[in-house]
């Protein structure tokens, strides 16, 4: 919805984006039980999806899409959490990583004539090109954070790690206001 003039406002993209962001929330609502991070974020996952395919899906794919984002936000939030011990609070992984994914991907499922969509786009493109931009990000990520450990370093030590960054490193509590005095 980034159109740079009034004239370039698509109605069809202002309505999926919307409908995507609402079936975000209300499969979170289910999925989250009730949990209100969830619901911000079941938000997030159903725009973040529907980005790709918002100028040719069907609004009820839109919708759709959405609420498959925002389960998949949800037990891939827990799975990173519980099950691989990623110390990823806010959940940008499963929130950008996946449902990015996701989103390239359920552009060539529901951009197509026969689910309503608009046409003109492969699902084997869509999944070819969306595991390949996984592809790059993994390489550059392992190129990019390689160089930065072995010179500079990343990793706090362990006591730093425990009092957190923000008073190791920036000197600020939880509560900034408590220490001024």
């Amino acid at each position: 919805m980034s159109a740079g003039n009034l004239e370039k406002i698509s109605g069809l993209v202002a309505v999926n984006s919307l409908l995507a962001m609402v079936g975000g929330i209300l499969a979170a609502l289910i999925a989250g039980r009730n949990d209100p991070g969830f619901i911000h974020n079941g938000a997030l996952a159903g725009l973040i999806a529907v980005c790709a395919g918002s100028d040719i899906m069907h609004p009820l794919g839109a919708f759709a899409v959405g609420c498959i984002a925002s389960v998949i936000f949800v037990y891939g939030f827990h799975f990173e959490q519980e099950k691989l011990k990623i110390d990823d609070v806010l959940g940008v992984w499963p929130l950008h990583g996946i449902i990015g994914t996701w989103g390239g991907i359920a552009a060539g499922i529901f951009g197509q004539k026969s689910l309503g969509g608009i046409g003109g786009v492969s699902f084997i493109s869509q999944l070819g090109g969306s595991l390949l931009a996984v592809v790059f990000a993994l390489a550059s990520s392992f190129i990019v954070y390689g160089v930065l450990n072995k010179t500079v370093g990343i990793r706090l030590d362990q006591e730093q790690e425990y009092n957190g960054a923000d008073v190791s490193i920036h000197n600020i509590g939880a509560y900034p206001e408590e220490s001024i005095r």
